[in-house]
């Protein structure tokens, strides 16, 4: 399916006439498009058969784009759990930002049929979530997340100083993301890590709500919130879907699909990375700040970290809190040794030790230890969604056949190979419950 260029509409009629295509080929590539249409129902549904799908926004397509914002939300820090929110311990909210009433930039990038007057924002849900005995006290601080200006700061702070809890919209317009729209620096951009460090200064516990379609590095302020939740580019209804998470309508069960550097110069940093010739160990890892002065010239251990930055992520791949707990124990293999064409099962009980029921994301992750070309030292290899009840445990098997170990090896064959593999199931890339198995 061609989307943008006008090649195969320009050239491909002549290039059959000429047979250097032959016409098997197209039909082969028109059947792979018809068998999509027909998986999803186009053939036996026409669109024209549904009254609803004329009316936009309709109450179905709202709600799918509420779970899907729910869903998507990642809970980065909750410290002292300061999240949910309770009304009943509550008199007063500051809500904070340039993107918390905004109803064009909560839609994202790539929305040019998208319509703000369908949003609904962070500011009006929250509104409408508080009863009348809590005050809502909005301030924008700034015009855009590009402002440099202090002209908002000071109504801004006043808000937060009359509030018993400060909750900042921040993050990135719209614009700034999508095709060829790079940064060098992805810090938070304008005056707003400035923002963030004054309201902090008053001594209101602060939850910092990020908009973006990045990640950003974030360390310059972290430690100045008490909780922090990643909204992405969040949608028609980010409002609602913010409102629930923050008072514990709905629970967070999003995972990063991406690691967060600590600062941009950590870039490019990834779970998925290849094993360095000398990785970093705990012991080898000194910052910059605890080098003695006039120290001797010295390694450090030879090994691969930033002075500055360290070897570690300030949040890895697949990380994402919840209002509850999760446990994982007894990871096993249904075999130790298998040949290749065969399957093994990989399973580990999940337990719920929280008070709250909710859902985790378990993630499988596997490493071949030794490949005719270097491997990353781990891979996403499965994922289940599950939910549970306080105190309930389950196990969670993922089946891998030994197809999905194979990868492309230096004469650019996909194969699996023989060998030796560790398996991990866990909550997030950092998961140190480990197994091991082999393929003869």
């Amino acid at each position: 399916m061609e989307m943008a260029s006008t090649t195969f509409a320009a050239h491909l009629a002549s290039l059959v006439e000429e047979g250097r295509v032959p016409i098997q080929r197209i039909d082969a590539m028109v059947e792979n498009i018809l068998r999509i249409k027909l998986r999803l129902g186009l053939f036996s549904q026409p669109l024209s058969e549904i009254e609803s799908a004329s009316i936009i926004a309709n109450a179905d397509h709202l709600a799918a784009a509420k779970e899907a914002a729910v869903e998507s939300m990642v809970l980065l820090k909750n410290d002292q759990n300061v999240l949910p929110l309770s009304v009943d311990h509550l008199s007063s909210i500051a809500v904070i930002g340039p993107l918390a009433d905004d109803a064009y930039e909560q839609l994202g990038t790539w929305i040019f049929d998208g319509d703000e007057q369908l949003s609904v924002t962070p500011l009006q849900s929250l509104k409408n979530a508080v009863p009348e005995s809590v005050t809502i006290n909005y301030a924008r601080a700034m015009e855009t997340t590009r402002s440099r200006t202090r002209a908002g700061f000071e109504e801004a702070l006043r808000v937060a100083a009359d509030s018993d809890v400060v909750v900042l919209f921040l993050g990135e317009e719209s614009i700034l993301s999508g095709e060829a729209h790079c940064r060098a620096d992805i810090r938070l951009p304008g005056n707003q890590e400035e923002l963030i460090s004054e309201v902090s200064a008053i001594g209101k516990p602060v939850i910092l709500v990020i908009m973006a379609g990045r990640p950003l590095a974030l360390e310059a302020i972290i430690d100045q919130v008490d909780a922090l939740m990643y909204a992405w580019h969040p949608g028609t209804m980010a409002g609602p879907a913010i409102s629930d998470l923050l008072f514990g309508v709905a629970t967070p069960s999003g995972k990063l699909p991406v690691t967060f550097p600590r600062v941009t110069g950590q870039i490019p940093i990834y779970y998925a990375q290849k094993n360095t010739g000398k990785p970093a160990t705990p012991e080898s890892v000194i910052h910059i700040d605890d080098i003695p002065h006039r120290a001797p010239q010295v390694s450090f251990g030879l090994t691969s970290f930033h002075l500055d930055a360290g070897d570690s992520p300030l949040y890895p791949f697949g990380h994402g809190l919840s209002y509850t707990t999760f446990h994982y124990s007894d990871i096993k293999v249904s075999a130790h040794e298998i040949g290749v064409g065969d399957r093994i099962a990989i399973t580990a009980d999940l337990t719920n030790t929280g008070t709250r029921a909710a859902t985790e994301i378990v993630q499988l992750y596997v490493r071949d230890l030794v490949g005719n070309v270097t491997r990353p030292v781990k891979e996403l290899k499965g994922f289940q969604r599950v939910h549970l009840q306080p105190g309930e445990t389950r196990s969670v098997s993922f089946a891998l056949h030994t197809d999905d170990l194979a990868f492309c090896n230096r004469h650019m064959q996909y194969v699996t190979e023989p060998g030796t593999f560790h398996a991990w199931i866990g909550g997030s890339s950092e998961t140190m419950l480990r197994t091991e198995f082999t393929i003869l």
